[in-house]
C-alpha cells in the first residue's frame, strides 16, 4: 500500500507556464505512449484539413462523422465509435466555455470500472473507443475527455492530462486540465461540474503531459510499507490511482 507525503502544491498558473521544462520523449510513460501509437487514426480523421494537432470545429460535419466512423468495432481500442462522433459533432456550435461542460457531462456520465474489473491489470490507460465500450478509471476518464476536446478544435498546448496528489485521499488522481480565457479548468470525474483548478487545492500537480510533451511538476514523497521513497516520473505513471 502506497501513501503520498506531504505533495509540493503546485498554482494553476504554473500548470501551463513555459519556464517549467518539457520533453517530448514519452519512453518513461509507457501507457500514454501506447494511447498515441493507437490513436493517430481516430484523430487524423477529423484533422484532415488542419494537421496533427488541432481541429477546427467546421470539419465536424454529418459527413466526416460518417467518414470517420469505424464501422466494425470489434476491436475497441482502435475503433472511433460513431455514437462519440456524433456527440461531438452537436457540440459544435456551442461556446468553448459550453463545450467543456458538455464533454465533461457526457465522459461523467460514463461507468466507472476499475482496471483489475475491466482488464486484469494493475493500471491500463485506454483509448476512447475502449472507455466508450466498458467504462474505466480515472485517466480514462481524462483521456477521453482530451481526445473529444482535440476533435473539438482545442490546441494541445491548452490541454493537459494532470496526474494529481490528492491530500484527502493520501493517493493519486488524474484530472483533464483546460485553459481557456485566462483560467485553467477542470474537467474532473468525481465532480459534476468544470471548475476552476484554484478552487480545488486538496490537489497538487504531480506530472502533466498532451500530444506533444510531458512535464514534471514535483517529485512526491510515497511511503511503501516501512520504506520511504521518492517517486521517480515511472514510478508515478504505473501507480494505481486511488480516487475514483
Amino acid at each position: 500500500m502506497a501513501a503520498l507525503l506531504a505533495p509540493v502544491q503546485a498554482e494553476a498558473a504554473s500548470l501551463f507556464n513555459n519556464s517549467i521544462a518539457g520533453s517530448s520523449n514519452f519512453s518513461l510513460f509507457p501507457f500514454w505512449q501506447r494511447v498515441l501509437v493507437d490513436m493517430p487514426v481516430q484523430v487524423d480523421a477529423a484533422n484532415q484539413a488542419h494537421g496533427p494537432r488541432s481541429t477546427s470545429a467546421a470539419t465536424l460535419t454529418p459527413a466526416v462523422v460518417a467518414a470517420g466512423s469505424t464501422p466494425n468495432c470489434g476491436d475497441e481500442r482502435h475503433c472511433i465509435p460513431p455514437e462519440w462522433l456524433s456527440f461531438l459533432a452537436a457540440q459544435t456550435a456551442l461556446t468553448r466555455r459550453a463545450q467543456l461542460e458538455a464533454v465533461n457531462k457526457w465522459a461523467n456520465a460514463k461507468p466507472y470500472v476499475e482496471d483489475w474489473v475491466n482488464w486484469h491489470v494493475a493500471d491500463y490507460w485506454e483509448t476512447p473507443g475502449e472507455f466508450i465500450a466498458r467504462g474505466g478509471d480515472c485517466e480514462d476518464f481524462a483521456i477521453a475527455k482530451y481526445f473529444s476536446l482535440i476533435r473539438l478544435g482545442f490546441p494541445a498546448e491548452d490541454l493537459r492530462i494532470v496526474v494529481m496528489a490528492d491530500s484527502t485521499t493520501h493517493g493519486f488522481h488524474a484530472v483533464l486540465a483546460a485553459r481557456l480565457d485566462g483560467t485553467v479548468w477542470l474537467l474532473d470525474n468525481s465532480l459534476s461540474d468544470v471548475v476552476a483548478m484554484d478552487s480545488q487545492p486538496q490537489y497538487s500537480a504531480v506530472y502533466s503531459l498532451n500530444q506533444q510533451d510531458w512535464w514534471m511538476h514535483s517529485n512526491p514523497t510515497v511511503q511503501l510499507t516501512d520504506v520511504t521513497i521518492v517517486a521517480a516520473p515511472i514510478a508515478v505513471d504505473r501507480l494505481r490511482m486511488a480516487r475514483n
